[in-house]
Protein backbone atom coordinates (compact mmCIF):
# COMPACT_ATOMS: atom_id res chain seq x y z
CA UNK A 1 0.00 0.00 0.00
CA UNK A 2 1.32 3.85 -1.03
CA UNK A 3 2.26 5.25 2.23
CA UNK A 4 0.45 8.60 2.88
CA UNK A 5 1.62 12.27 1.72
CA UNK A 6 4.10 13.68 4.08
CA UNK A 7 5.04 17.96 3.94
CA UNK A 8 8.26 18.27 3.47
CA UNK A 9 11.42 18.97 5.33
CA UNK A 10 11.02 23.21 4.60
CA UNK A 11 7.68 22.92 5.19
CA UNK A 12 7.61 21.77 8.82
CA UNK A 13 7.12 25.57 10.71
CA UNK A 14 3.73 25.73 8.12
CA UNK A 15 2.78 22.14 9.28
CA UNK A 16 3.44 22.62 12.93
CA UNK A 17 1.42 25.95 13.03
CA UNK A 18 -1.49 24.52 11.12
CA UNK A 19 -1.27 21.11 13.80
CA UNK A 20 -1.78 24.18 16.35
CA UNK A 21 -4.88 25.08 15.10
CA UNK A 22 -6.65 22.13 14.28
CA UNK A 23 -5.56 20.92 18.06
CA UNK A 24 -7.08 24.31 19.05
CA UNK A 25 -10.03 23.81 17.50
CA UNK A 26 -9.33 27.37 15.27
CA UNK A 27 -8.36 26.08 12.01
CA UNK A 28 -10.25 28.35 9.13
CA UNK A 29 -12.84 27.15 7.05
CA UNK A 30 -10.50 28.44 4.14
CA UNK A 31 -6.69 28.56 3.59
CA UNK A 32 -4.95 30.22 0.81
CA UNK A 33 -1.26 28.56 0.32
CA UNK A 34 1.47 31.48 -0.93
CA UNK A 35 4.74 31.63 -2.29
CA UNK A 36 6.98 31.01 -5.82
CA UNK A 37 5.98 27.63 -7.57
CA UNK A 38 7.81 24.39 -7.32
CA UNK A 39 8.37 24.59 -3.68
CA UNK A 40 5.92 21.75 -2.73
CA UNK A 41 2.48 23.51 -1.73
CA UNK A 42 0.49 21.22 -3.77
CA UNK A 43 2.52 18.44 -2.27
CA UNK A 44 1.27 20.27 1.41
CA UNK A 45 -1.89 21.02 0.69
CA UNK A 46 -2.41 16.97 -0.29
CA UNK A 47 -0.75 15.70 2.60
CA UNK A 48 -2.95 18.11 4.72
CA UNK A 49 -6.23 17.13 3.20
CA UNK A 50 -5.43 13.61 3.86
CA UNK A 51 -4.31 14.57 7.60
CA UNK A 52 -7.89 16.03 8.16
CA UNK A 53 -9.86 13.19 6.28
CA UNK A 54 -7.53 10.32 8.51
CA UNK A 55 -9.89 8.78 11.38
CA UNK A 56 -6.29 8.42 13.62
CA UNK A 57 -3.82 11.05 12.40
CA UNK A 58 -0.18 10.82 13.53
CA UNK A 59 2.01 13.64 14.61
CA UNK A 60 3.41 14.09 10.82
CA UNK A 61 0.96 12.61 8.60
CA UNK A 62 -2.60 10.18 8.12
CA UNK A 63 -2.02 6.74 9.36
CA UNK A 64 -2.00 4.93 6.41
CA UNK A 65 -4.54 2.57 7.38
CA UNK A 66 -7.86 3.62 8.32
CA UNK A 67 -10.56 3.38 5.40
CA UNK A 68 -10.34 7.04 4.82
CA UNK A 69 -6.84 6.63 3.78
CA UNK A 70 -7.64 4.08 1.50
CA UNK A 71 -9.96 6.04 0.08
CA UNK A 72 -7.62 8.96 -0.24
CA UNK A 73 -4.93 6.82 -1.41
CA UNK A 74 -6.97 5.54 -4.47
CA UNK A 75 -8.08 9.36 -5.24
CA UNK A 76 -11.78 7.87 -4.51
CA UNK A 77 -12.36 9.35 -0.58
CA UNK A 78 -15.93 10.56 -1.37
CA UNK A 79 -15.67 13.56 0.89
CA UNK A 80 -12.53 14.72 -1.08
CA UNK A 81 -12.46 17.25 -4.30
CA UNK A 82 -9.79 18.30 -6.33
CA UNK A 83 -10.03 21.04 -8.56
CA UNK A 84 -7.59 21.93 -11.17
CA UNK A 85 -7.71 23.30 -14.96
CA UNK A 86 -8.58 20.69 -17.04
CA UNK A 87 -5.79 18.51 -19.23
CA UNK A 88 -5.22 20.63 -22.03
CA UNK A 89 -6.32 23.73 -20.44
CA UNK A 90 -4.95 26.33 -18.09
CA UNK A 91 -8.37 27.97 -16.94
CA UNK A 92 -10.35 26.19 -14.46
CA UNK A 93 -13.87 26.22 -15.69
CA UNK A 94 -16.92 27.85 -13.94
CA UNK A 95 -18.41 24.47 -14.28
CA UNK A 96 -15.88 23.17 -12.05
CA UNK A 97 -16.27 25.55 -9.31
CA UNK A 98 -20.00 25.18 -9.22
CA UNK A 99 -19.83 21.65 -8.32
CA UNK A 100 -18.60 22.84 -5.15
CA UNK A 101 -22.24 24.26 -4.00
CA UNK A 102 -23.58 21.43 -4.25
CA UNK A 103 -20.26 18.96 -2.73
CA UNK A 104 -20.24 21.35 0.24
CA UNK A 105 -23.77 21.24 1.05
CA UNK A 106 -23.83 17.15 1.39
CA UNK A 107 -22.80 15.60 4.90
CA UNK A 108 -19.59 14.06 5.68
CA UNK A 109 -19.53 10.22 5.17
CA UNK A 110 -17.95 9.90 8.13
CA UNK A 111 -19.45 10.85 11.30
CA UNK A 112 -18.47 13.98 12.58
CA UNK A 113 -15.66 14.29 9.13
CA UNK A 114 -14.75 17.01 7.27
CA UNK A 115 -15.15 17.67 3.43
CA UNK A 116 -11.77 19.28 1.77
CA UNK A 117 -11.39 20.95 -1.44
CA UNK A 118 -7.89 21.78 -3.01
CA UNK A 119 -8.63 24.15 -5.88
CA UNK A 120 -4.80 24.68 -7.59
CA UNK A 121 -3.26 27.44 -8.89
CA UNK A 122 -6.25 29.52 -7.48
CA UNK A 123 -5.11 32.34 -10.43
CA UNK A 124 -6.10 29.89 -13.14
CA UNK A 125 -10.07 30.78 -11.97
CA UNK A 126 -11.25 33.67 -13.90
CA UNK A 127 -13.55 36.68 -12.54
CA UNK A 128 -16.60 34.12 -13.32
CA UNK A 129 -15.21 31.21 -11.63
CA UNK A 130 -13.63 33.26 -8.64
CA UNK A 131 -16.97 34.70 -8.15
CA UNK A 132 -18.63 31.65 -8.09
CA UNK A 133 -16.16 30.28 -5.44
CA UNK A 134 -16.94 33.49 -3.51
CA UNK A 135 -20.83 31.96 -2.21
CA UNK A 136 -18.50 28.74 -0.73
CA UNK A 137 -16.28 31.25 0.73
CA UNK A 138 -19.07 33.49 2.17
CA UNK A 139 -21.22 30.54 3.49
CA UNK A 140 -19.51 27.82 4.42
CA UNK A 141 -20.66 24.87 5.43
CA UNK A 142 -19.74 23.55 9.04
CA UNK A 143 -17.26 20.86 8.27
CA UNK A 144 -16.23 21.69 4.53
CA UNK A 145 -12.23 22.84 4.53
CA UNK A 146 -11.05 24.82 1.19
CA UNK A 147 -7.21 25.12 0.67
CA UNK A 148 -6.45 27.27 -2.05
CA UNK A 149 -3.05 27.03 -3.62
CA UNK A 150 -1.41 29.67 -5.13
CA UNK A 151 1.82 31.45 -6.81
CA UNK A 152 0.94 34.96 -7.72
CA UNK A 153 -2.13 35.61 -5.02
CA UNK A 154 -1.77 39.06 -6.47
CA UNK A 155 -3.15 37.56 -9.24
CA UNK A 156 -6.50 37.20 -7.37
CA UNK A 157 -9.62 38.71 -6.53
CA UNK A 158 -9.25 40.87 -3.54
CA UNK A 159 -12.03 39.18 -2.10
CA UNK A 160 -11.24 35.74 -2.91
CA UNK A 161 -7.85 36.54 -0.17
CA UNK A 162 -9.49 38.73 1.81
CA UNK A 163 -11.71 35.18 3.18
CA UNK A 164 -9.01 33.08 3.72
CA UNK A 165 -6.78 32.69 6.04
CA UNK A 166 -2.59 33.10 4.39
CA UNK A 167 -0.22 31.03 4.79
CA UNK A 168 3.44 31.82 3.48
CA UNK A 169 5.81 29.56 1.91
CA UNK A 170 9.45 30.60 0.82
CA UNK A 171 12.21 29.03 -1.16
CA UNK A 172 13.51 26.89 1.03
CA UNK A 173 17.09 26.88 3.17
CA UNK A 174 19.61 26.35 1.03
CA UNK A 175 21.06 22.94 2.87
CA UNK A 176 17.51 21.13 3.13
CA UNK A 177 17.15 22.19 -0.62
CA UNK A 178 20.22 20.40 -1.40
CA UNK A 179 20.57 17.61 0.48
CA UNK A 180 16.66 16.77 -0.90
CA UNK A 181 17.67 16.69 -4.23
CA UNK A 182 21.33 15.50 -3.73
CA UNK A 183 19.46 12.24 -2.92
CA UNK A 184 17.62 12.23 -6.14
CA UNK A 185 20.54 13.44 -8.88
CA UNK A 186 23.46 11.73 -6.91
CA UNK A 187 26.09 14.64 -7.26
CA UNK A 188 26.45 17.76 -4.31
CA UNK A 189 27.89 19.80 -7.25
CA UNK A 190 25.01 19.04 -9.39
CA UNK A 191 22.28 19.75 -7.55
CA UNK A 192 23.50 23.25 -6.61
CA UNK A 193 23.60 24.38 -10.26
CA UNK A 194 20.24 23.28 -11.32
CA UNK A 195 19.13 24.71 -8.13
CA UNK A 196 21.01 27.79 -9.17
CA UNK A 197 19.41 27.50 -12.30
CA UNK A 198 16.00 27.67 -11.08
CA UNK A 199 16.32 30.35 -8.03
CA UNK A 200 16.35 27.51 -5.06
CA UNK A 201 13.20 25.86 -6.18
CA UNK A 202 13.40 22.16 -5.57
CA UNK A 203 10.89 20.56 -7.45
CA UNK A 204 11.89 22.95 -10.32
CA UNK A 205 16.03 21.45 -9.65
CA UNK A 206 14.61 18.07 -10.18
CA UNK A 207 11.89 18.63 -13.34
CA UNK A 208 15.02 20.19 -15.01
CA UNK A 209 17.16 17.61 -14.61
CA UNK A 210 14.50 15.22 -15.52
CA UNK A 211 14.07 17.26 -18.49
CA UNK A 212 17.83 18.04 -19.31
CA UNK A 213 16.98 21.41 -18.83
CA UNK A 214 20.16 22.65 -18.12
CA UNK A 215 21.49 21.76 -21.65
CA UNK A 216 18.28 23.39 -23.04
CA UNK A 217 19.18 26.42 -21.16
CA UNK A 218 22.63 26.47 -22.63
CA UNK A 219 21.02 26.09 -25.97
CA UNK A 220 18.91 29.44 -25.39
CA UNK A 221 22.23 30.82 -24.55
CA UNK A 222 23.90 29.94 -27.06
CA UNK A 223 21.02 31.32 -29.82
CA UNK A 224 21.11 34.71 -27.75
CA UNK A 225 25.28 34.75 -27.87
CA UNK A 226 24.84 34.11 -31.55
CA UNK A 227 22.73 36.79 -31.89
CA UNK A 228 24.87 39.31 -30.53
CA UNK A 229 28.10 38.22 -32.55
CA UNK A 230 26.11 38.35 -35.91
CA UNK A 231 25.12 35.27 -37.05
CA UNK A 232 21.69 35.10 -36.37
CA UNK A 233 19.04 37.54 -36.65
CA UNK A 234 16.50 38.17 -33.96
CA UNK A 235 13.66 37.09 -35.86
CA UNK A 236 15.69 33.86 -36.51
CA UNK A 237 16.43 33.75 -32.78
CA UNK A 238 12.93 33.57 -32.32
CA UNK A 239 12.00 30.89 -35.31
CA UNK A 240 14.04 28.86 -33.89
CA UNK A 241 12.88 28.67 -30.40
CA UNK A 242 9.18 28.67 -32.13
CA UNK A 243 8.56 25.11 -31.31
CA UNK A 244 9.78 24.88 -27.64
CA UNK A 245 7.37 25.79 -25.07
CA UNK A 246 7.25 29.20 -24.11
CA UNK A 247 6.95 29.01 -20.01
CA UNK A 248 10.52 27.14 -20.56
CA UNK A 249 11.38 30.04 -23.26
CA UNK A 250 10.40 32.65 -20.32
CA UNK A 251 11.96 30.89 -17.65
CA UNK A 252 15.14 31.21 -19.16
CA UNK A 253 14.64 34.48 -20.00
CA UNK A 254 13.45 35.65 -16.55
CA UNK A 255 15.63 34.03 -14.55
CA UNK A 256 19.01 35.08 -16.59
CA UNK A 257 17.50 38.68 -16.05
CA UNK A 258 16.77 38.14 -12.56
CA UNK A 259 20.26 36.86 -12.37
CA UNK A 260 21.21 39.90 -13.93
CA UNK A 261 19.87 42.00 -12.17
CA UNK A 262 21.25 40.53 -8.68
CA UNK A 263 24.52 40.84 -10.37
CA UNK A 264 24.29 44.85 -11.47
CA UNK A 265 22.71 45.51 -7.40
CA UNK A 266 24.21 43.04 -5.14
CA UNK A 267 27.62 41.30 -7.08
CA UNK A 268 25.98 37.95 -7.28
CA UNK A 269 28.19 36.20 -9.59
CA UNK A 270 26.22 35.59 -13.17
CA UNK A 271 25.08 31.74 -13.72
CA UNK A 272 25.69 32.36 -17.51
CA UNK A 273 28.89 33.39 -18.34
CA UNK A 274 27.63 34.62 -22.19
CA UNK A 275 25.30 37.42 -19.91
CA UNK A 276 28.63 39.14 -18.96
CA UNK A 277 27.82 41.09 -22.04
CA UNK A 278 25.03 42.67 -20.97
CA UNK A 279 26.25 44.03 -17.08
CA UNK A 280 26.67 47.41 -18.60
CA UNK A 281 23.09 48.21 -19.59
CA UNK A 282 21.05 50.42 -16.87
CA UNK A 283 19.49 48.38 -14.14
CA UNK A 284 16.81 50.17 -14.24
CA UNK A 285 16.06 49.03 -17.94
CA UNK A 286 17.16 45.67 -16.96
CA UNK A 287 14.16 45.46 -14.08
CA UNK A 288 11.81 46.72 -16.46
CA UNK A 289 12.30 43.97 -19.15
CA UNK A 290 12.44 41.44 -16.23
CA UNK A 291 8.79 42.51 -15.40
CA UNK A 292 7.55 42.24 -18.95
CA UNK A 293 8.87 38.99 -19.08
CA UNK A 294 7.28 37.55 -15.77
CA UNK A 295 3.87 39.60 -16.94
CA UNK A 296 4.41 37.56 -20.42
CA UNK A 297 4.50 34.08 -18.27
CA UNK A 298 2.19 35.01 -15.95
CA UNK A 299 -0.20 35.31 -19.00
CA UNK A 300 1.00 32.34 -21.08
CA UNK A 301 0.60 30.54 -17.64
CA UNK A 302 -3.36 31.63 -17.11
CA UNK A 303 -4.02 30.98 -20.60
CA UNK A 304 -4.50 34.25 -22.07
CA UNK A 305 -4.32 33.84 -25.55
CA UNK A 306 -0.61 35.91 -26.98
CA UNK A 307 0.62 34.99 -30.54
CA UNK A 308 3.94 33.05 -29.65
CA UNK A 309 5.92 34.19 -32.65
CA UNK A 310 5.23 37.34 -31.76
CA UNK A 311 5.81 37.71 -28.91
CA UNK A 312 9.20 36.18 -29.21
CA UNK A 313 9.97 38.51 -31.99
CA UNK A 314 9.21 41.80 -29.58
CA UNK A 315 11.49 40.32 -27.01
CA UNK A 316 14.51 39.89 -28.86
CA UNK A 317 14.04 42.77 -31.27
CA UNK A 318 13.43 45.08 -28.00
CA UNK A 319 16.39 43.58 -25.85
CA UNK A 320 18.82 44.07 -29.54
CA UNK A 321 17.47 47.83 -29.49
CA UNK A 322 18.12 48.30 -26.01
CA UNK A 323 22.03 47.01 -26.14
CA UNK A 324 22.50 49.19 -29.14
CA UNK A 325 21.20 52.62 -27.47
CA UNK A 326 22.78 51.82 -24.55
CA UNK A 327 26.31 51.46 -26.60
CA UNK A 328 25.57 54.19 -28.42
CA UNK A 329 25.08 56.60 -25.37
Amino acid sequence: MAEPLVAYSWQMSQWQHLQQLIESGRLPHALLLVGPDSIGKLRFAKALAGYLLCESPGQLAACGHCRSCHFQIDASNPDYREICPDEGKRQIGIDQVRSLLNFSGQHAHRDNGKKIVVIHPAEAMNVFTANALLKTLEEPNAGTVLILVSHSSSQLLPTIRSRCVQLRFGVPDAALAESWLRDYVGDGELSKTLLREVGGRPLAARQTFDDDGLAVRQSFDSALTELFEGQKTALQVAEELLDKDILQVLDWWCRRLMDLSRHQLASHALAAESWQRFKVLPPALVMQTLQRGLELRSGFSRGVALNKRLVLETLFLEWVALCQRNAAS
